[in-house]
């Protein structure tokens, strides 16, 4: 019998506050740090937006509503198929420093970028998803919550 397909289900948030944006810096696969937005996988009886604000909270130390998504990609590598939703939230209040909580450890730093510095990042980015949804979030794709759903019995 074939093994079953899994597609992997991602979150990732753009976070923003006074024109700086939340990056998490992590040792991936590589000798350097690579960079990313708050993001990690759906887990077992958890929805998107439950999902994405689990990883904000674990990866910035930030309790935050999203407002919308930016985009939804679909990213296919190798032998994997991953689905991103990328959410995104504005705050202009929120700390200048940010704490992981992450109980994977696998974060090495999070902290806020402007716009020039995180296109510097780019030789940097943890999967081209990384630009992919920064380019939308910047091009100003904004599509509201209501179009997820939740089905529970």
């Amino acid at each position: 019998m074939a093994e079953r397909f899994r597609p992997y289900v991602t979150v990732a948030a753009i976070i923003e506050c006074r024109g700086k944006y939340a990056l998490v810096s992590e040792y991936d696969e590589a000798p350097y740090p690579v960079f990313g937005q708050p993001a990690g996988h759906l887990e077992g009886r958890e929805d998107l937006i439950d999902a994405v604000k689990r990883e904000i909270l674990e990866e910035t130390g930030l309790s935050l509503e999203p407002q919308g998504l930016c985009g939804i990609y679909t990213y296919v590598k190798d032998n994997e198929t991953i689905q991103r939703y990328c959410f995104y939230a504005v705050n202009d209040e929120l700390p200048d420093d940010l704490t992981a909580k992450d109980p994977d450890h696998d974060i090495q730093t999070v902290a806020w970028y402007d716009r020039e510095e995180i296109e510097k990042l780019k030789p940097q980015y943890r999967t081209r998803l990384v630009k992919h949804c920064f380019d939308d979030y910047f091009a100003g794709k904004r599509y509201p919550l209501d179009i997820l759903k939740t089905i529970r019995p």
